[in-house]
């Protein structure tokens, strides 16, 4: 029942913002808020631009704006995304999940004069239920990113030491770390609310690729090669979800199985007299672990292999609409692949486009399209026909198939538009159309899923 009316409210407030800020004008005097610390950075890997303005915060603004001077910053934010299955699915029926982000900067070299050295720390708080696995019929990607199940009532996310070397041209971080938030990560990504699309491309985040809100031990080091380009190195733990448990805080190595050595390179040019910005990234990884191959999940052989990723990701700016940064059409292209011996998903393709800006009597205002296609590997599909020819599934009446499958996969696509509109200051509401084709990558299991949902933010 709590679930049904949280559902309930978030609609009426979301859409009742949407209404007035139709009526009256929300974005006068006040900059677009972003995400604050969402798991794909929000800014270029090599940005120092990692906090949200203290213009933009709702209650720490003030609080901010006197601790700055010492180096000290906290932020908190609040998303929450509401989904409902209007049409196909497994059936009709409204999910409410949230995200709650709680984080602390130090910049020692103003609290202390260690010069270009900073430590970081997020907590997390999630609580809902997913409208993919209820709904939809998809226990994979789900409809709503912020959705993670079995949570601590907080999890410790990141926490980790920065070193900046040589005038800033070395960047080296250590500790709790995110691989996601390091590597493939689009500054365009979480715009948008599936999964399929936020964070990077999907066939990479797997283990030894820890997005978030998973974190493990690790290391990268970033040199930036000019102004507009940089070349990174990491080394990671790999480990199985969930890192670090339930609440992020069982930090030894007893889940250990090997370790993840990722390299990146990026390339963040401004085209022309308009500066029409670009963001280019080009990378792949390696994990030395052993997984059990999908043949020897049916025929028990104990076969094994390792997992080598690559990705390529493309956000390239078109055309210009005013001054401000980011403000124009950006063209998003993002590829991603993993070993099909192992792999849930094999390749993972998105290709959209998001306008900022594009209104000048309310410029802070966006709308974005996103189509995302993913197929799963051979050997994957091989031993679900196997399973479904000799009735091994036949005991279990939800997902029964490997990979957590409702039958038998081969490839999906999925749509999604949505219109972002800063209401005031801080609180941001985003309308969402969603379509899911071929749900769950398996063909006449479930119609074809339309979805809509609303997504908030409160940037405090």
């Amino acid at each position: 029942m709590s679930n049904i009316l949280g559902c309930k409210l978030s609609f009426i407030v979301g859409w009742s913002s949407v209404f007035l800020c139709n009526i009256i004008d929300c974005n006068k005097s006040y900059a677009r808020t972003t995400s604050f610390y969402k798991k794909s950075a929000t800014t270029p890997t090599n940005s120092d631009n990692t906090k949200s303005s203290i213009h933009d915060e709702l209650f720490l603004g003030k609080i901010n704006s006197y601790l700055n001077q010492y180096g000290i910053h906290f932020g908190s934010n609040w998303i929450s995304e509401t989904s409902a299955v209007v049409s196909g699915g497994r059936k009709k029926g409204i999910n409410y999940a949230h995200q709650m982000t709680f984080a602390l900067d130090v910049d020692w070299e103003k609290l202390s004069g260690f010069k270009g050295f900073s430590t970081h720390a997020v907590a997390l708080n999630f609580t809902g239920r997913s409208t993919s696995y209820d709904y939809i019929g998809d226990s994979v990607i789900q409809s709503q990113e912020v959705y993670i199940p079995h949570q601590a009532l907080i999890r410790m996310y990141v926490f980790y030491a920065e070193q900046k070397l040589w005038n800033k041209k070395l960047d080296i971080k250590l500790g709790r770390v995110s691989t996601g938030n390091e590597f493939a990560a689009s500054p365009f990504a979480c715009d948008f609310i599936s999964l399929a699309t936020c964070g990077h491309p999907r066939a990479v985040a797997q283990q030894g690729f820890p997005s978030w809100p998973g974190a493990v031990w690790g290391m990268r080091i970033l040199y930036n090669i000019s102004p507009k380009s940089y070349v990174q190195l990491g080394g990671f733990e790999s480990a199985p979800w969930p890192q670090g448990g339930r609440n992020g805080w069982d930090w030894d190595a007893k889940y250990t199985t090997g370790a993840y050595i990722p390299i990146e390179f990026s390339y963040n040019p401004d085209f022309g007299r308009n500066r029409l910005t670009g963001y280019y990234r080009i990378g792949g990884g390696f994990d030395t672990s052993r997984f059990n191959t999908w043949s020897s999940h049916i025929t028990n052989s104990g076969k094994t292999d390792n997992r080598t990723q690559f990705w390529v990701m493309i956000d390239q700016m078109v055309y210009r609409n005013d001054d401000q940064k980011d403000h124009g059409i950006y063209i998003l292209a993002n590829w991603g692949h993993d070993s099909p011996t192992t792999s849930i998903i094999k390749d993972s393709y998105n290709i959209g486009f998001i306008n900022r800006g594009f209104w000048k009597k309310k410029p802070d205002q966006q709308f974005g399209v996103m189509l995302t296609y993913y197929k799963v590997p051979k050997g994957l599909n091989r031993a679900q026909q196997f399973q479904k020819s000799q009735g091994m599934n036949n005991n279990i009446v939800e997902f029964p198939f490997l990979n957590r499958a409702p039958g038998v996969q081969s490839s999906a696509i999925m749509l999604e538009a949505n219109y972002s509109i800063p209401i005031y200051k801080s609180f941001t509401v985003v309308p969402v159309f969603q379509y899911f084709h071929h749900v769950a990558a398996t063909k006449n299991v479930y119609p074809d899923a339309a979805v809509i949902a609303l997504k908030t933010n409160v940037i405090f």
